[in-house]
């Protein structure tokens, strides 16, 4: 949680100010300090650049260290112009030399400290940002994954086998948590597509699988639906089609859509027995349904074998 301090602090904080804000901010961070000097005794007492370091700092981490820069530039022009007014004599033209040569190293480290800070202070919004994020996201998959939970297990009381039923369940529960850790459990925002399919695939027998594409990020809300139908379509498949007999494949490719963000992902199964359209639909079939970030599935159980064409929403760039 963000203190008031900080928060009052990153509120002023410009990643990237306009031309307007920035000139207009450098301009009152230089009058500013030349009118306050001049009120208190124009410059009399000697070292006139004391009250350009608070405004050169400031305007370093609030703006960045060109903005910096220029305002240190801009006092440097202000304080030898009102305070430090150019006379003839070696030895008066030379202390002056020295004082904006020692100026110049103070304001540059005035600009560096100050850049170091908002750097410091943009991260540490980041991460806190990412965090919130990150915990929300964390709300939602645990409630979505008890939810899927549920669906699984009141499948129990329409089961006939206890052996078959088990196993069911822990294969779709085997996908969820796989489905889970790809994403770090909502600490990321995509999967990658071949670390997906790679998983979705890997308890079955991989020689049975052809599996082709371009490498692309899947998504946050896409990756566990895709996980899941492409589980429910290789389980399917290892009991009635063609990953049940040796001679079957299975090809998995995709490609982009002509919908800009969308890639179109397709199963066929191949050397299969006949297939048929199922009599009832459970469980399994809705796992197979648009959901999240699957906009479309056409699902179709040829006798040459199931296919199923799937749109993906694929993980913004950047």
């Amino acid at each position: 949680m963000k203190t008031r301090s900080f928060a009052y602090i990153t509120r002023f904080i410009r990643t990237a100010p306009s031309l307007g804000e920035g000139l207009v901010r450098a301009a009152l961070a230089v009058a500013i300090p030349t009118l306050m000097r001049w009120l208190i005794d124009a410059g009399a007492s000697g070292v006139p650049f004391v009250l350009y370091f608070p405004a050169i700092q400031m305007i370093s981490t609030y703006l960045g260290w060109r903005w910096g820069a220029l305002t240190a530039f801009g006092s440097a022009i202000a304080a030898w112009g009102v305070f430090l007014p150019p006379q003839f004599g070696f030895s008066f033209a030379w202390s002056q030399m020295v004082a904006l040569a020692l100026f110049a190293v103070s304001a540059a480290t005035m600009v560096w400290v100050g850049n170091l800070l908002r750097n410091a202070l943009i991260e540490m919004e980041e991460r806190t940002r990412q965090s919130d994020d990150f915990n929300q996201e964390l709300q939602h998959r645990t409630k979505n994954s008890l939810q899927m939970m549920r669906a699984l297990a009141s499948q129990a009381s329409k089961a006939t086998d206890p052996a078959e039923f088990y196993e069911m369940l822990a294969g779709r529960l085997g996908a969820l948590a796989k489905a889970n850790e790809l994403l770090r459990f909502g600490a990321l925002k995509s999967c990658a597509i071949g670390d997906l399919v790679g998983a979705a695939i890997a308890p079955f027998n991989g020689a049975q699988f052809e599996v082709d594409g371009s490498s692309w990020a899947v998504a946050r809300n896409a990756c566990t639906p895709l996980m899941m139908a492409l589980h429910e379509l290789a389980t399917n498949a290892s009991k009635y089609g063609a990953l049940s007999v040796a001679s079957g494949k299975v090809r998995i490719a995709w490609q982009a859509a002509e919908e800009e963000g969308l890639y179109q992902i397709r199963w066929e199964e191949i050397g299969g027995p006949p297939v048929s359209a199922p009599v009832h639909r459970g469980l399994g079939s809705r796992l197979l349904r648009p959901a999240g970030g699957i906009p479309t599935v056409d699902l179709r159980f040829a006798p040459a074998g199931v296919t199923c064409e799937m749109t993906v929403i694929a993980a913004e760039s950047g």
